[in-house]
């Protein structure tokens, strides 16, 4: 898919006639939200019980979007997003898997509970983009240009936990490792709908400074697939059998809403123009695991962060 986007992309500007060109290149630092439970802790004291949810949390990271710009009648403005998030998280305690290949490889009675598990958790985000739009000056150096276009693109994530137990049975000294792995992967294509503009602060032939505000929904029709494979080794008195196990989870063939919005400050000297600014993508319903914690998880996928643009015009 990748390629038939960059395909598509080399065949629009081919074939657009344009009075000028820009081509820029954004630098990201994002972070992504989606808290997926992975594990439950668990105290038994009869005085002090509880139960932990632990969930997924991830820091900021660095990512690019580079793309072309071409004016005339209409604008069109192609672009390529590429933003890759990871996280890891331990445990210990009497812990109970959340993901169904684990919960189904619990330790036996009376040990029931792992001592220690560790979750390894990954967001690939790749997005394609090709927009048209038509200025509309409003006076009092207010412009907007309401955007129509294409998008496109790949979402994968991954969910890595292992756990391990100790424990005594009669005359049987066992240990118990197990990992899984769990995805959750879409890709998609559909229209994009939205509207940006900007306000002009300061202007002169050679320097130009405004503020820049967007927003925008998209809507792709695509697929999920959800592969939960876990492999578990068993070691009785020295004895070890290895056991693998899949989960088996439908494909899912329905559409992702997302929304974008980004707010920023502009600057051009000369051929060169330079922005900063916040931006937050909103996908609805992204992660479509299904665990024995929480049931399915249907959670929203938020990145936000900073982003710094670079842009040449010729």
């Amino acid at each position: 898919m990748r390629y038939c986007g960059y395909l598509l992309i080399c065949c629009l500007a081919w074939a657009t006639p344009v009075q000028a060109a820009d081509l820029f290149g954004e630098f990201l630092y994002w972070k992504a939200t989606e808290p997926v439970d992975w594990v439950l802790n668990t105290n038994r004291a009869p005085m002090n019980q509880y139960v932990n949810y632990e969930q997924t949390i991830y820091d900021f990271a660095p990512g690019f979007r580079v793309g072309a710009s071409f004016d005339d009648a209409w604008n069109t403005n192609l672009a390529w997003t590429h933003f890759r998030n990871e996280t890891t998280d331990s445990a210990t305690g009497d812990l109970t898997a959340a993901f169904l290949g684990g919960k189904e490889s619990q330790p036996p009675s009376p040990k029931l509970y792992f001592d220690q598990g560790q979750l390894d958790a990954s967001i690939n985000y790749d997005m394609m983009d090709v927009d048209f739009s038509s200025s509309m000056d409003l006076g009092n150096g207010l412009l907007v240009r309401p955007v129509l276009g294409l998008r496109g693109g790949i979402i994968r994530q991954a969910f890595t936990t292992s756990f391990e137990a100790s424990y005594t049975s009669g005359l049987t000294n066992s240990q118990r490792y197990v990992v899984e792995k769990a995805e959750s992967n879409f890709w998609g294509i559909g229209p994009k709908v939205g509207i940006d503009g900007e306000y002009t602060l300061l202007c002169s032939p050679q320097f130009e400074m405004k503020l820049t505000a967007g927003f925008f929904a998209s809507y792709l029709l695509g697929d999920w697939s959800i592969p939960d494979r876990t492999q578990m080794i068993q070691i009785d008195n020295g004895i070890t059998t290895v056991t693998s196990r899949t989960v088996q989870v439908d494909s899912r063939d329905f559409a992702s809403l997302g929304f974008q919005t980004m707010v920023g400050l502009n600057i051009r000297r000369g051929y060169w123009t330079a922005a900063v600014g916040y931006e937050i993508n909103d996908w609805l319903n992204q992660c479509q695991i299904f665990t024995d914690a929480t049931g399915p998880q249907n959670n929203d996928l938020l990145l936000q962060g900073l982003t710094v643009n670079f842009m040449l015009t010729f």
